[in-house]
């Protein structure tokens, strides 16, 4: 391979890694950690979801059994959420008991019965009610308290 071949392919291969680094870092993101309760009492298994009102991707936690939740990115590598405004989407998955929510050879009642905790407002991003800001800098540790289902 002659000296201009090389040169050739190398600086490809730079403009190339240069324009993956630059995608992947596009949208600046920040730690995002807190609680879900109800009634001042913490709620386990509340899928929390952080939905950008702008650029940006989701990204999702589940609480613990003292309600508390860290955000990661939907890709999974990086902690926290993307800087802006953000629909939060929560989700009660103790209605599932448990169960394994992959693909399935027949159709299973999943919740047996089971009424959600929390408002049904909350699971879509078109109905929920809650507003998140994400800042920049900050270590952002977001409540959420939210109503009963009715």
């Amino acid at each position: 391979m002659s000296a201009l071949m090389r040169r050739l392919v190398l600086s490809n291969c730079i403009l190339g890694l240069l324009a993956i680094v630059g995608c992947e870092g596009g949208l600046e993101t920040a730690p995002v950690a807190g609680t879900v309760s109800l009634n001042g009492e913490p709620l386990e298994k509340i899928m929390v979801e952080f939905w950008p009102e702008s650029d940006g991707t989701r990204s999702f936690a589940t609480t613990d059994d003292k309600g508390h939740y860290v955000l990661q990115t939907d890709d999974g590598e990086k902690e926290g959420a993307t800087i802006g405004t953000h629909k939060v989407v929560l989700r009660d998955l103790s209605v599932y008991q448990d169960k394994f929510l992959g693909r399935g050879d027949e159709e299973v009642s999943l919740s047996n019965g089971k009424k959600s905790r929390i408002s049904h407002a909350y699971t879509l991003p078109t109905t929920t009610p809650i507003s998140k800001t994400v800042e920049a800098g900050k270590e952002n540790v977001i409540a959420i308290e939210v109503e009963k289902a009715r």
